[in-house]
């Protein structure tokens, strides 16, 4: 088992720990209806934080073993060079200021001439639904997570962004509850084998270039 194996064993076991205490313990202990309805309600917070949370941590962990190898910009697959270059220009915040320009392009220039260090930070904007997910997971030329997972994730982003901002519109039941975290734990085992797969496979190399 690779390093990055065990890390990521290790946080899918911490991950399930998680799904069973968001979905029993309002159950566990006695207490006033109204109390265990809304331990029931926060549940739902906690198990989109937890995936979205995991999302964030399985990436960071394979970007971190890249930089262990110290790869040469030169040896790198396109999207990876890319997916560095917007990390540090940020293209989606247009620069104007000259000598912002200047600062960037010797920035760019002295990082594409050493060993590629990725940034660790994940943007998940907030709404780590699947076409989200599936889009950080193209940029590393990873494996996709199955479009059968698009409605079920969906529903669990509309309860939560419904009790996020104080809407009492959705009813939750335990069902909800049971479904959601099958649901945490199913994408994330999946994310894990898309994570270790690509590693194993080096998809971050030139000699995956057609991928």
């Amino acid at each position: 088992m690779s390093n990055l194996q065990s890390l990521l064993c290790c946080e899918l076991d911490a991950l399930q720990s998680k799904m069973y205490k968001c979905k029993t313990v309002h159950l566990r202990y006695s207490m006033l209806p109204e109390h265990r309805h809304f331990l029931l309600r926060q549940s739902i917070l906690g198990i989109y934080a937890e995936w979205e949370g995991f999302l964030k941590k399985s990436v960071a962990l394979y970007l971190q073993e890249i930089n262990k190898e110290r790869v040469p910009f030169s040896n790198l697959h396109d999207h990876y060079i890319s997916y560095q270059t917007d990390n540090v220009a940020k293209f989606k915040s247009p620069k104007t200021d000259f000598g912002t320009i200047t600062k960037l392009s010797r920035n760019l220039f002295d990082m594409y001439r050493g060993h590629v260090v990725f940034s660790t930070a994940v943007n998940t904007e907030s709404n780590a639904n699947l076409k989200v997910t599936n889009t950080i997971l193209k940029k590393l030329c990873l494996k996709c997570l199955s479009s059968e997972y698009e409605t079920p994730l969906n529903k669990l982003l509309k309860f939560r962004n419904s009790i996020a901002h104080g809407d009492e519109g959705i009813p939750v039941k335990q069902s909800d509850v049971d479904d959601f975290t099958l649901l945490v734990q199913d994408l994330a085992t999946d994310l894990v084998l898309s994570v270790n797969e690509g590693f194993q496979d080096k998809v971050y190399l030139t000699h995956n270039i057609a991928l």
